[in-house]
């Protein structure tokens, strides 16, 4: 990895919870150290640990920014890039891009003359097996694929122990969380290897296990023309699960996150396994850091990551949910 800086750039996170301080920690390791963070109140304890300018308003910047990183709460997106355009910077997006029809609306509108390049942060497209999936898959060594299954769990009260997990942005209704909001990256990875479904049919639910207002759990069936691609969610599970089934013609393909190894299943053959020999969740973020700055430099607008594709990925998500709340298949 060249860790060398191809110009002097300025960046400006916008939000300190942990996403904002990864990318703050992985901007100085790629050599990157004019940075600013825009906090609601001054903190010098931020300052000092995370090594960068703590700033409350737009007027305490004293120089341009090259880039915006949006990492505040999905419901706040769009004044992050009202903020990206009034700085003529470049904006990379955490997931999803927004969490109601109306504010893709508005979204659409501030993007329609803003000029620079955007990036929607999803990492899971980064990791050597999934990246190893679809070459598989555009291999066609599966033949016609007629089935696939997207599966995440993970116990929500877990993910920051420092906190309780009914003040997480997450877990509040206003803040655009709730599981199906929160947890795109499967949703991404579907489009990633099918493209765009035909339709959705969807099921959500709060059982009242955690305490907390919004969805704990989903289920969703996208049609294509030739295949069914089912999708799981919760904040349930005690152990952490994330897989991949699919299935083809001939054999079928399953990932598991924690095994970190690809089995391939060819029907009268002896199996085969990709397997990641080392590892690191970290190298996910400096690898979709080092690709946007790249389209920074390039100032390259269009790219598999850009802003067609985070409305395109709300869209999906905002079907699911109307699906569930109206108890209809949504036609996409």
């Amino acid at each position: 990895m060249n860790n060398k800086p191809t110009k002097n750039l300025t960046f400006l996170v916008i939000g300190g919870g942990s996403i904002g301080k990864r990318h703050l920690k992985n901007l100085h390791a790629l050599g990157y150290h004019q940075l600013y963070c825009l906090k609601r109140k001054f903190d010098s304890l931020f300052e000092e640990q995370e090594q960068v300018k703590v700033i409350t308003s737009l007027k305490d910047l004293n120089t341009s920014i090259d880039a915006v990183l949006v990492c505040n709460p999905t419901s706040l997106h769009n004044e992050g890039i009202a903020i990206a355009k009034e700085l003529k910077a470049a904006i990379f997006m955490e997931k999803p891009l927004i969490h109601s029809l109306e504010a893709l609306t508005e979204a659409n509108s501030i993007m329609k003359t803003h000029d620079k390049p955007f990036f929607i942060g999803f990492m899971l497209r980064y990791h050597p097996l999934v990246k190893k999936i679809n070459e598989i898959l555009n291999s066609n060594i599966l033949g016609s694929i007629y089935s696939a299954r997207f599966s995440f769990g993970s116990y929500l009260p877990y993910w920051h122990p420092w906190e309780n997990h009914k003040d997480s942005y997450a877990s509040v209704k206003v803040l655009g969380g709730g599981v199906i909001n929160t947890i795109t990256h499967e949703l991404d990875l579907i489009q990633y290897f099918f493209g765009t479904p035909q339709s959705v049919i969807s099921e959500k639910a709060n059982f009242n296990k955690l305490n907390i207002e919004v969805d704990e759990i989903a289920e969703a069936i996208f049609r294509y023309e030739d295949k069914l691609v089912t999708l799981h969610l919760d904040y349930l599970q005690k152990d952490y699960d994330r897989n991949i089934l699919i299935l083809g013609d001939n054999g079928s393909l399953s990932w598991n996150w924690h095994e970190q190894k690809i089995t391939l299943k060819i029907h009268k053959q002896k199996h085969i396994e990709h397997i990641c020999e080392t590892f690191e969740v970290n190298n996910l973020y400096l690898d979709e850091l080092q690709d946007f700055i790249t389209l920074l430099n390039l100032q390259h607008q269009t790219h598999s990551l850009d802003f067609t594709h985070a409305v395109l990925n709300t869209k999906l998500l905002l079907a699911i949910h109307q699906s569930a709340d109206e108890g209809i298949k949504i036609q996409l």
